[in-house]
């Protein structure tokens, strides 16, 4: 933050301090000191969390923070982070649900109140937006009259602008980015023990593997590490926007932890296509309090499909650089259908921006390629070999033999063979794959290569084709582009399982005179039956 931007922040701060103070001053009601005590043991019982908010921040307190009571899945969520002193909570809720508000200063106000957190991080993508978030909280507890009604005077030293403070009941908080370290964190006998890691995805990252990984293991390993014995809080307010970031990465750190919770809430409970949207009968809004079923569809409506689906139903997807979602064609497979063919392709890289390894079986009929198999995954290469063995049982199992290769140059050849003849007689199947390096320009020829097939619409896929794998790889297929530093291995292997597809079974014979050309060498179909 820059000394102009930091004095802007400070301005507009000292204005909302004003505003709070009055607003709250106004609503103010005479009552009683058995009847203020009556009423604040009833908001701090964790059961009543949206009264709390309701009360202090919401719409009975004046203040702009809210617009409309809170929401079921807002008591919902702080239930399970009050009863979890180690909860690792993912917030994916959709952009406009009140995620920050209540993650950093309605949740840390109610376990503060409820000496159930003494020392809070506040952390942001970066020390500025840390500290912006900081001064959300200082300023309430500075300024709002009906928390200094019921709880004193705050603030004991200390300012949000150098990114820390205390309260007068001996509570610490301090704002971090998120390249900031975060180790070896102390503030007196206190370690950290709540930590809001808020809107910290970003999608440009999510395409640099290791520097998910560098802040990933940040939140995972130093965070974690630096909290306190009793008391380890920690949430992750932000919507579900990128696949492959810092999300996924905790939430596979922690998949085994009985303390991981995911809490997803959409715009509204139902995904429908924009084809059908105008149904308002068929929408139902996650926060019935602040939206209508007319108001849903209108903030749809008002972005384009990809946007709505990543910020409003936690649904990734990517409109595609160079191949187009609306590409990607699934059929359903019958278990009669007879093929002309199998070919299976693996890129096992290793190179510096390629460490997955990707495969993929194509079935051939004719001209029409189905992708029946898909793998994908940071792995050892006997793990892909492992499933590479798994699909050629399978199908020779079906009286089929597929054709099998791998992308390797000759020195990579030296280092993947001995593996790969292991992992063959692991699985008593000597189908191995044959190494095939093709030179040229690898972008160019996935450009060529895909861009045919999915224009002609001839590459079509199973419809039960799902699951990280597929994930994955579709990830990487939408996401490429000529000239990126992002994973490519998924559309390469993809490339050349479609050109050996053309080049050993090529097209269906042509009628006499036709004139339909030939590639490739001429297969006739099985009689077998997949």
């Amino acid at each position: 933050m820059t000394k102009t931007e930091l004095k802007e922040a400070k301005e507009r701060y000292f204005l909302n301090s004003k505003m709070i103070k009055e607003l709250t001053s106004r609503t103010l009601t005479k009552e009683t000191d058995d009847e203020q005590q009556t009423r604040i043991k009833r908001l701090l019982k964790p059961e009543n969390y949206n009264a709390f908010f309701d009360y202090y921040f919401g719409a009975e307190s004046g203040l702009p923070l809210a617009d409309a009571p809170c929401a079921p899945f807002h008591q919902e969520s702080y239930s399970k982070v009050f009863k979890d002193r180690f909860i690792r909570q993912l917030r994916m809720w959709y952009r406009g649900a009140a995620k920050s508000i209540h993650t950093n200063v309605g949740n840390i106000l109610h376990l503060k109140e409820n000496n159930e957190l003494f020392f809070a991080l506040l952390i942001g993508a970066n020390e500025g937006l840390a500290k912006l978030l900081l001064s959300d909280l200082q300023v309430q507890l500075e300024s709002n009259e009906r928390l200094i009604k019921d709880f004193g005077v705050q603030v004991s030293y200390g300012d949000w602008a150098d990114g820390e403070f205390q309260t007068k009941d001996g509570k610490f908080f301090k704002a971090l980015g998120l390249n900031q370290p975060f180790r070896g964190l102390r503030f007196g006998a206190f370690r950290p023990d709540f930590a809001s890691i808020d809107d910290c995805e970003d999608r440009d990252r999510a395409k640099r593997p290791e520097m998910v990984r560098k802040y990933g293991e940040k939140i995972t390993g130093d965070l974690k590490k630096a909290f306190h014995k009793q008391r380890g809080r920690f949430i992750v307010p932000n919507n579900y926007i990128v696949k492959g970031g810092l999300i996924d990465f905790i939430k596979d750190k922690f998949k085994d932890s009985k303390h991981l919770d995911i809490s997803r809430v959409d715009l509204a409970t139902k995904n429908i296509t924009r084809d059908n949207c105008q149904e308002v009968k068929d929408w139902e809004p996650s926060w019935k309090e602040r939206y209508t079923k007319q108001e849903v569809i209108n903030i749809i409506m008002d972005d384009d499909y990809y946007t709505s689906q990543r910020e409003d139903f936690n649904n990734p997807i990517e409109e595609g650089k160079l191949f187009k979602t609306a590409q990607i064609i699934k059929r359903k497979v019958h278990y009669s259908e007879a093929w002309d063919g199998f070919i299976v392709h693996w890129d096992l890289s290793y190179t510096s921006n390629g460490d997955y390894k990707a495969g993929v079986l194509i079935g051939v009929q004719g001209v029409r390629l189905t992708v029946l198999e898909i793998f994908c995954q940071r792995c050892s290469t006997n793990a892909a070999m492992d499933a590479h063995f798994a699909w050629i049982m399978k199908y020779k199992a079906k009286g089929y033999t597929p054709l099998s290769f791998y992308d390797a140059t000759a020195a990579q050849q030296v280092v993947y063979e001995p593996v790969i003849l292991q992992t063959a007689e692991d699985n008593n199947c000597t189908d191995i794959p044959i190494p095939m390096h093709q030179q040229g320009d690898k972008h160019n020829r996935i450009e060529a290569t895909l861009l045919n097939v999915f224009n002609r619409k001839i590459l079509f896929w199973d419809e039960t084709l799902s699951g990280k794998d597929y994930e994955a790889f579709m990830n990487q297929v939408l996401s490429f582009e000529k000239g990126t530093t992002a994973n490519d291995d998924a559309p390469d292997t993809l490339e050349r399982a479609v050109f050996y597809c053309q080049r050993y079974y090529g097209f269906t014979a042509p009628e006499k005179g036709s004139g339909k050309p030939l590639i490739g060498k001429r297969r006739r179909a099985s009689a077998g039956r997949l």
